[in-house]
């Protein structure tokens, strides 16, 4: 009878505190992941951010004003970017854990073998991607915030649904990744869509994106793509983050 008991006992604990990652849709991104020495080394931190809003997560930065009616500290998850490199290779896996330290969820290493750090460890994270695709995150309602009632399955359905439309906006998700002579330019997949190369202006790069050959520069804080087609000159907005 007393190992019944104790069985039972256990049985109640374990199901009382195992959570699954569809029980929360806020994750916090610090500003600077363990092993990191510097915030947002290589703009891994506003990846990570753009990667969790992309699979239906709302996700802020540790920097940013949180709103008091997501609830507690407890209702959300922690984002962390674990290294495990060897001589050749930039291995990293994308860790989310509960305000508890336990490990709700871990991707698989994503690895590269680029020579060039900034996009080794860009590629690297780019490839964890691949476990989010896998996982299929719902939110499912739970741990829901301190002054709304918990989100119902078609209100989730329609946030992933802005959230795909907000990705599909290719601009909204355009952002720079440092290179030894600039920057790769990246969309929301993401993928490559061109490349920048330093000039002595601060503001001005020369772009090669495939066939096509351009300047990239800011008029009245905005960034334009600058290129002739056929001898006629074009000029594209882009909504860049450095």
């Amino acid at each position: 009878m007393k190992k019944f008991i104790v069985l039972l006992v256990l049985l109640v604990s374990v199901s009382g505190i195992s959570q699954s990652v569809n029980d929360f849709q806020y994750v916090i991104v610090p500003t600077k992941f363990t092993g990191f020495k510097e915030n947002d080394k290589y703009r891994l931190n506003s990846t990570t951010k753009m990667l969790l809003e992309k699979h239906g997560f709302k996700v802020f930065m540790s920097t940013e004003d949180i709103p008091n009616d997501i609830g507690n500290n407890c209702n959300r998850l922690y984002a962390d970017l674990l290294q495990d490199n060897d001589f050749m290779i930039t291995k990293l896996k994308l860790v989310l854990k509960d305000c508890k330290e336990k490990v709700i969820f871990e991707t698989d290493f994503g690895k590269s073998r680029e020579k060039e750090y900034g996009v080794a460890y860009n590629q690297a994270l780019r490839e964890t991607s691949k476990s989010f695709d896998k996982l299929n995150y719902k939110y499912n309602g739970k741990n829901g915030t301190a002054n709304e009632p918990a989100t119902t399955s078609t209100q989730v359905e329609t946030v992933n649904s802005a959230i795909a439309a907000s990705v599909n906006n290719q601009e909204t998700f355009y952002f720079a990744q440092p290179t030894a002579t600039g920057f790769q330019i990246i969309d929301a997949e993401p993928k490559v869509i061109m490349r920048l190369f330093n000039t002595s202006q601060k503001d001005v790069f020369i772009v090669q994106k495939g066939a096509i050959n351009g300047v990239l520069l800011t008029k009245n804080g905005q960034w334009f793509f600058e290129y002739y087609e056929n001898g006629k000159l074009f000029s594209e907005t882009l909504q860049l983050k450095f």
